[in-house]
């Protein structure tokens, strides 16, 4: 009688603290339990956010897809490896953001017929570096941030330019081998790391689709495979928002990202 009822009372608690802790803090940021009613917006103003960053972070291309009971990753402290890099690149070349004029203050009626916040994709922004099957998505992964994708490819595969622009960066570094930093227009850089052998130089000037480099396991990583990263500026954009459509994310989203060695990715202590 007195077990069943430590039982009872021990599964009514873990109930309580299941439903009552809705948010999960990490050392670099949380995980936020979708509630009814919430919203991608209001979830972003409540943890002072950006709701383009938070959409990206967690793969959310259309703000119907937020779901209660979902449990979603809002950012805290990261760290960007390339941020000297790409900073001097800017201060070669300034970028000159276009001049946004301001909007008139809206009426009482004006603000009741406000749209629906939409979350910014450009599916046609670049072309895919390679062809393979997605290994690993931008986002969480394992309670660590990733900034990338990672596409599986053999190794010696040829590596394409995303889209013109001038490589700023031909080298090894520590984690992610051998790697190629691309500048392009709108302030916009891609990343191509874990080569085996990067064939564009830095100062060179590259078209869309033009090779780079081959495919390898150069850094840390459980196979070969390519990592590619947007940035926009020193921010880590998710590519799948800037890349065409590709089926294949829908593999890795329904299947998960195993943890077989050889299976094409970053290892998880590095990008």
């Amino acid at each position: 009688m007195v077990k069943d009822f430590l039982k009872l009372f021990l599964l009514a608690m873990l109930a309580f603290s299941f439903h009552a802790c809705t948010t999960v803090y990490t050392a670099h940021g949380a995980y936020y339990r979708v509630q009814k009613g919430d919203t991608l917006e209001s979830i972003a103003t409540r943890f002072k956010k950006d709701l383009q960053e938070l959409a990206e972070i967690n793969n959310i291309e259309k703000v119907e897809d937020l779901k209660s009971g979902k449990s979603i990753y809002i950012p805290g402290i990261t760290v960007n490896h390339f941020s000297h890099i790409i900073e001097k690149a800017r201060a070669s070349k300034p970028y000159v953001a276009k001049k946004i004029q301001e909007k008139p203050k809206k009426g009482k009626q004006e603000a009741l017929n406000t749209p629906v916040p939409r979350i910014e994709v450009n599916h046609h922004r670049f072309i895919w570096p390679i062809r393979g099957e997605l290994s690993s998505l931008y986002g969480m992964r394992h309670g660590r941030r990733h900034d990338g994708i990672d596409i599986r490819a053999k190794v010696g595969t040829v590596v394409v330019a995303a889209d013109k622009g001038e490589v700023v960066f031909s080298k090894r570094m520590r984690g992610y081998g051998n790697l190629i930093l691309i500048k392009h227009d709108e302030d916009f850089f891609t990343v191509y790391a874990h080569n085996s052998v990067n064939l564009a130089k830095k100062g060179k000037h590259v078209k869309t689709g033009d090779i780079i480099a081959k495919t390898g396991r150069t850094g840390r990583a459980t196979g070969p495979h390519l990592h590619f990263e947007v940035r926009e500026g020193t921010k880590a954009r998710n590519p799948l928002f800037f890349l065409p459509k590709n089926q294949d994310v829908t593999k890795v989203q329904e299947k998960g990202e195993n943890d077989d060695e050889n299976n094409g990715r970053d290892e998880d202590e590095n990008p």
